[in-house]
């Protein structure tokens, strides 16, 4: 309640209250009363200003707030004193406030504003939701100590916890908020929010009314959040099926073909057990993609009419949408206005919309300006340099269900690249990002170009995968400048790392992925020239250590992209000790494209060994092992955006290691020479193909198929398959792990390491000559940023090798399903660091180290 109180009387209190105040002069006259007439108001000049009252609110501050200037004219009563309450009042600072008025003279006014501070928070705390609930309110909501508490204070902070609620899929949560007097401070309060969250409602059924044209299922698939709950009637409906003998009856399953669409449709709604909440915004959300379908079939006037939620006895929601489709339409003639460039049937080839085809006004747009492969009309004339090209489509004529179109070209002029600039690189050498950019001062200005250095400049992964570039035109001399701006990632990582399986595994390695050699050589810091640097040190409990240092340029020379990469190591395995190293070129091709690369290698390794089974056949022996190979690789990537973590896009590498052909360089015949002279120099051919496919699914989900084929050959008929770079498959990822026989070891997660080690019947060598593996992992990411990117995964996969060709079976597969998760932090680690637990279905339970689940430590990505 505000008082406003004009004292008259007590003369000698108000006058002892201003002395011993200390605000008056000594030499200030009398304080006399002040007569308040309300029906002629007298001015005053104001002699000073006083507040009482306050605790923590700065007194000159109040009277800065409120405008009082000492030596002014004032009216009282008058609007002066009632505008400064209100403004008081509006901060949200007093709970009450009074002013008190005393003459000194005859025309001279004292002033006394007192004022009841609102209190302040000292603390909060929370009532009936759990302490992970707590937390995640906390960071939502502005409360904080010290913070003065207001009624509307109180109001925001109900609606923002209901709101949150809500939000999270509960129907009617209730928020009661008390204030208490804090015992520990006089002018504080403590907030106690007691929350009733309600129930979570989940979707029992949704109805469709008016949907004459498109069913009900069709319509359901479209909603991505709105779903009915888990029905699981797969068992049901193919005991049905089957005793009613559906599939085989004329128009049954096996009389047309796999729909695959519907196949999902099916599964969505009675296989995968997907979660079912009612949330208003993605409601709305969902309401707009079925629009958007009855749009995609010609139903140009479809819409959503009517609606309603009703509450079920279970506690389920029932959604009824009441739909006006319309008619369907259709294209009629296209006409094409103001293009010079392109003639009409380039531009009606090129946007793919013909006369006939079902009017779809959100794909007109997209073929027009954003069709996500890049086949659009906007692209045809950017990648020509007209930046500044626009096309709209007009419907021009109705005729029944018939709509004619014109589609008016503005072509504009053409642009060339003034400038490229760079921002946000702080080590990275402008060099560095130059070299792999499409977009080159001079040249016309290309789209295509631009979105192809984005995502050269990603596969660097060097900066963060938000890259930022846009075209800054000039005007005046037609010219566009482009910039680029990035983020860097972290340069330099020590990664210290283990796992346990069957075996203990650790690994310390010091990489950088910005090192810079010439930079070293003169003497300054050695970062940002984009070259890699590494070393690494790895063991797996068993005896096995190894050391290895590595050095990659991709841009040998700084001209054009040849890969240049060589790599040193030392490594030892019980009586086995081996030294050598490899150095490799490569280079990109532009044929059949731009994604191709073509890569070689030449391996040296030499081992010494003491009482070691060399052959796999129970006999030792000590000798010395030479193996000298050449590796060729043609692989295409076109993966995006994130090289971490693909949405789409594939990998395709063909790999060939050969060694030369011994045999016909060896003085003696093949008949006479003993394993011991035969084994001296490793003798084989290998080939590899490796194929990735990554296909977006819902939001970030994302479908990876893999398929993977191996086999071993030798150069002389005469001569059986060695012993040497043989196939073994189980466990996980260990990239660098080599053994004295080179065994290939393929991960299959669900095994354990080497489960799957065939043995030649003939030769008694342990390890396939052929193999295969496919894999389909279904992802999801947790992390998706600069920091660190992490995704969960489900796979289900299979693979097997086999000792000889004439028992290879593309059926017999070794079967296994799990999950996992890959981390990788450029902060910390150099590589991505995975862990999974997968199920083998086809082990054998004789098998004296069985078990159902197995864990898995990988490091890095195998392909």
């Amino acid at each position: 309640m505000i008082k406003v109180l004009y004292r008259i009387g007590f003369i000698q209190l108000i006058a002892s209250y201003a002395l011993s105040s200390g605000l008056l002069a000594q030499t200030v006259s009398p304080i006399s009363p002040l007569a308040v007439d309300y029906t002629a108001p007298a001015r005053y000049v104001l002699e000073d200003v006083r507040v009482t009252g306050n605790t923590s609110i700065d007194e000159q501050a109040i009277i800065n707030l409120l405008g009082f200037r000492r030596g002014e004219m004032v009216s009282i009563p008058g609007p002066v004193i009632t505008d400064t309450i209100s403004r008081l009042w509006k901060q949200g600072l007093v709970k009450d406030v009074a002013i008190y008025a005393a003459r000194t003279t005859d025309r001279r006014v004292l002033l006394t504003i007192d004022i009841t501070e609102c209190p302040r928070l000292s603390g909060y705390s929370f009532e009936g939701i759990k302490r992970k609930e707590q937390k995640k309110l906390r960071k939502k909501l502005t409360l904080a100590k010290g913070k003065i508490v207001t009624d509307a204070l109180i109001g925001e902070t109900k609606k923002a916890i209901q709101d949150y609620y809500v939000e999270a899929g509960y129907r009617h949560p209730s928020v009661s908020i008390v204030s208490t007097h804090d015992p520990t401070c006089n002018d504080c309060v403590q907030l106690q929010i007691k929350v009733d969250r309600g129930s979570k409602l989940a979707i029992g059924s949704v109805y469709f009314e008016g949907n004459e044209r498109i069913e009900s299922d069709l319509l359901k698939s479209q909603m991505r959040y709105t779903r009915e709950k888990p029905r699981f009637t797969l068992v049901k409906d193919l005991f049905k099926k089957v005793l009613t003998l559906q599939p085989i009856r004329r128009q049954g399953v096996l009389w047309r073909p796999v729909d695959p669409k519907a196949c999902w449709r099916y599964l969505q709604r009675h296989v995968i057990l997907m979660p079912s909440q009612f949330k208003q915004a993605k409601f709305e959300e969902d309401k707009k993609r079925i629009v958007r379908y009855y749009q995609s079939k010609g139903f140009s006037d479809a819409t959503i009419v009517e609606e309603a939620l009703t509450q079920q006895e279970d506690a389920s929601l029932n959604v009824w949408m009441k739909i006006e489709e319309g008619r369907p339409y259709r294209v009629g003639n296209i006409k094409w206005v103001g293009n010079y460039r392109y003639d009409d049937s380039t531009l009606q080839q090129t946007m793919g919309v013909k006369k006939g085809d079902l009017y779809d006004p959100l794909l007109l747009q997209q073929q027009l300006y954003s069709n996500p492969e890049g086949r659009d009309i906007v692209s045809l004339y950017m990648d020509e340099g007209y930046l500044f090209f626009q096309a709209d489509s007009v419907e021009v004529g109705l005729e029944e269900d018939t709509i004619d179109l014109e589609i008016r070209v503005q072509e504009g002029a053409t642009m060339r690249i003034n400038e490229v600039l760079i921002e946000g690189n702080k080590l990275t050498h402008d060099a560095v990002i130059r070299r792999e950019l499409r977009t080159l001062p001079g040249d016309q200005f290309n789209r295509t170009k631009l979105q192809r250095s984005y995502r050269e400049l990603a596969q660097l992964n060097l900066f963060a995968p938000t890259l930022e570039g846009r075209p800054i035109p000039n005007l005046t001399d037609k010219t566009v400048d482009i910039k680029y701006k990035v983020q860097e990632r972290f340069k330099f990582s020590v990664n210290l790392s283990g796992g346990w399986g069957e075996e203990l595994i650790g690994e310390l390695s010091l990489f950088t992925n910005n090192f810079s050699f010439s930079d070293l050589w003169k003497a300054r810091v050695p970062i940002g020239g984009g070259q890699t640097l590494g070393f690494n040190a790895e063991t797996n409990g068993r005896g096995y250590r190894n050391f290895s240092l590595r050095f990659a340029d991709p841009w040998l020379g700084g001209k054009k992209p040849t890969l240049f990469h060589a790599s040193l190591s030392r490594s030892s395995e019980g009586s086995r000790r081996s030294i050598g190293g490899d150095v490799g070129l490569g280079t990109k091709l532009t044929w059949p494209d731009e994604y191709m690369v073509l890569r070689g290698k030449l391996a040296y390794y030499r081992h010494d060994y003491q009482d070691h089974d060399l052959l796999g056949n129970n006999k030792k022996r000590t000798g010395v092992l030479n193996d000298l190979a050449t590796t060729l690789s043609l692989e295409r990537d076109s993966t995006a955006p994130n090289p971490i973590y693909p949405k789409e896009g594939s990998k395709i590498a063909l790999h060939a290691n050969l060694t030369p052909p011994w045999f016909l360089v060896s003085s003696k015949p093949y008949s006479s020479l003993s394993d011991w002279e035969n084994h001296g120099w490793k003798e084989y051919n290998q080939w590899m193909l490796d194929g990735s496919y990554f296909f977006p699914l819902l939001d970030d989900l994302v479908l990876n198929m893999r398929a993977h084929f191996g086999v071993l050959g030798n150069f002389s008929s005469k001569r059986d398959i060695g012993p040497f770079e043989r196939f073994t498959l189980g466990g996980g990822t260990r990239p660098g792990h080599r053994t004295l026989r080179g065994e290939k070891c393929v991960s299959l997660r669900g095994y354990e390491a080497g489960y799957i080690t065939p043995e030649d019947p003939v030769t008694h060598y342990k390890g396939g000559v052929v193999y295969d593996k496919f894999v389909l992992e279904l992802r999801y990411p947790l992390i998706s940023n600069y920091v660190a990117t992490a995704y969960a995964l489900v796979f289900a996969e299979g693979g097997n090798t086999w000792a000889q060709y004439n028992e290879y079976n593309l059926f017999d597969l070794k079967r296994s399903a799990g999950v996992g998760l890959r981390v990788y932090i450029p902060f910390i680690l150099g590589a991505t660091i995975g862990f999974d637990f997968g199920y083998g279905f086809d082990k054998r339970p004789t098998d004296k180290k069985y078990r159902d689940w197995e864990f898995h430590f990988s490091i890095g990505a195998e392909f």
